[in-house]
Order: C-alpha cells, then structure tokens, then sequence
C-alpha cells in the first residue's frame, strides 16, 4: 500500500467510527478496501489492530500528503461508509461535514461527490 492509501484507510477507520462502534457493513467496506490497495500482510495487520481503537478526525486524521484525487477519492468513500448499514446517523453527517471541511473540498463539489455515494450505496442496498 501506498501512504496516501494507508492515510485513505485509516481516514475511513475515524468515519466508521461516528456513531460509536464499527458495524460488519463498516468494516465490510474497509475490508474492501485493504483488498483493493492490495494491502500485504504486515499492512493488513497493522490497520485491523489500529480500527480495534476508536478515532476520530481531529485527533487522527493525517491528510497533509493527500493528493486532490485523493481527498476526493476519501471523501466518496467516507460518504459509502456512512450509508454502509443502510442509513445515515446524525452523528456520521457531522462527521462527514467536518471531514469535507478539512479536505477543503468545495461544497457543490463535495454535495455532488455524497449525492452520487449515497446513490450507489442505496442501489447496492437493494442488491443485498
């Protein structure tokens, strides 16, 4: 894995965590993820031990290296997250509004890119 996707995942391990625990829906998608990046052992192991603790955006978020691409690339899949159990908490918007704010991602961007994650979440919903 790369540090941007290491600093991807573990973004997304904060997101998971909003509402107060990490659901199999959640961590489905972050399971997901470290298969997609192509995350070794050694990577795998050490991002399932750091999701075991709660986090959270102001105290763990790392984005200073994140390519725009990136941010956006964290941002749909922070908002896939958030709608992974079938609804969105009041706590995951917040955390998903702090997050755009910290991107620094516009916000007819950042409305578009959530618009189109909970879109494709809600089908995939239908799906299971």
């Amino acid at each position: 894995m790369t540090p941007s996707e290491k600093c991807i995942v573990k973004a997304l391990v904060a997101v998971a965590w909003a509402d107060g625990t990490v659901k199999a829906p959640e961590q489905g998608l972050i399971d997901g993820l470290l298969w997609a990046f192509g995350a070794s052992d050694a990577d795998d192991t050490e991002l399932r031990e750091y999701a075991t603790k709660k986090r959270t955006l102001d105290d763990d978020l790392e984005i200073d290296a994140l390519s725009s691409a990136d941010r956006v690339l964290l941002l749909a899949h922070a908002a896939l997250v958030t709608h992974a159990d079938g609804k969105q908490t009041k706590a995951e918007e917040k955390v998903l509004a702090k997050l755009v704010e910290k991107l620094g991602i516009a916000e007819g961007e950042a409305k578009q890119i959530v618009a189109t994650a909970r879109e494709r979440a809600q089908k995939l919903a239908q799906r299971v």
